[in-house]
């Protein structure tokens, strides 16, 4: 895995938010991409996204991606893969038209994401990932999960079970009385499902906290330190009978989520802590902190992916000007280490991600927008 390399080699976009038809050439392992706001570099970046989600950074809705005027987008991408020196091209095409989508991949129709994520696996980076650190629970939770999507395509089925279990236990709290035997056996199912997604974002934890700490101490810091602290609601992270004396009593739990009308616990309201050197980040790190946390994050989460799945293509939208000269040097230094296709954007020429990237002798291409 570690010796392919993955690249996207160009992408034609037709209809697409801003683009009435542009082909875009990206054929080099680093990519600048260059132009003012509202130049459409963001919206390149969405559509390289879609390819691999096929949905947006910006939203979950396909028809909001369609041009102004227009009824319907086509996108294709050329993707290059090279295995131990041999080169293979496949090509993603997908079209949206009267709110249905049809996605092909090297000319033969698919409805699997997971063979989607077996040609082409995108990372990507944008000012709003800066939530992670600054918002609510949610967004973790919907990292660490889309995290393991990408990770292991089999994690949609058991996400989607637990879901139809979460629904089935809050439709029982919409009704006049409940059934007690009905109540314990969605809560222990509730519980049982929650224990297999807990296991899995601990585990995923517990593996970005080791790399993000390596790569402190080599780039940034031999003597700071970050850690990442899962949460369970109401000890659900104990075995079932554990969980049932933390909670008071089946009873006590029951009447709870009687009078919120909602479950209580599961893995759909657990969090994890974000601590730089012992205190959380949403309060006391700087802006330039987060940003060097949630880049770190994004650079562990890539680093585990190739070892397990293979190359990935990272997407960084307007996030390294905010770094000193010396910090963003030493971030870029970890970027390159990762062996992937980069694909920056940055509002001006001549920035100092530019001057850097020149310095580095890095091979590169500017696209102007």
């Amino acid at each position: 895995m570690e010796n392919s390399q993955l690249q996207l080699a160009n992408v034609y976009l037709k209809d697409f938010r801003c683009f009435d038809q542009i082909m875009v050439d990206l054929d080099s392992p680093i990519i600048l991409i260059c132009g003012a706001n509202g130049a459409g570099k963001t919206s390149l970046l969405e559509a390289l996204y879609y390819g691999c989600y096929l949905r947006s950074f910006r939203t979950n809705t396909s028809k909001d991606l369609v041009a102004l005027g227009k009824e319907s987008f086509f996108v294709k991408f050329l993707i290059r893969e090279v295995i131990e020196g041999n080169g293979v091209d496949h090509t993603i095409q997908i079209g949206f038209a009267n709110n249905k989508r049809l996605v092909k991949v090297d000319n033969k129709t698919t409805v699997s994401y997971k063979d989607l994520l077996s040609y082409y696996r995108i990372v990507s980076l944008t000012e709003d990932d800066l939530k992670l650190v600054q918002d609510g629970p949610e967004e973790r939770r919907a990292f660490m999960d889309q995290a393991l999507l990408l990770d292991d395509a089999e994690y949609l089925a058991k996400m989607r079970e637990y879901r139809v279990i979460l629904e089935n236990r809050n439709a029982l709290f919409q009704k006049d009385s409940i059934d007690p035997e009905s109540y314990f056996i969605w809560t222990k199912k509730l519980w049982e499902y929650t224990a297999i997604i807990q296991s899995a974002r601990k585990l995923f934890l517990a593996q970005l906290e080791t790399q993000v700490n390596k790569m402190l101490y080599h780039y940034i810091d031999k003597n700071v330190s970050i850690s990442f602290t899962y949460q369970a609601k109401k000890s659900s992270d104990l075995s079932f009978e554990q969980f049932l004396h933390k909670s008071g009593s089946l009873q006590d739990l029951m009447k709870s989520e009687i009078f919120f009308k909602r479950s209580l616990f599961g893995a759909h309201v657990d969090d994890f802590t974000i601590t730089l050197e012992g205190k959380k980040s949403r309060a006391y790190a700087s802006r330039g902190q987060q940003k060097m946390i949630v880049l770190l994050i994004k650079i562990a989460q890539i680093k585990q992916l190739i070892l397990k799945n293979g190359p990935i293509i990272f997407l960084l939208d307007d996030f390294m000007t905010d770094f000193d000269v010396e910090r963003g040097k030493a971030l870029l230094s970890a970027l390159f280490e990762l062996n992937c296709q980069l694909i920056f954007t940055s509002p001006v020429r001549n920035s100092a991600l530019e001057s850097t990237l020149i310095a580095s002798q890095a091979p590169f291409k500017i696209i102007s927008m």
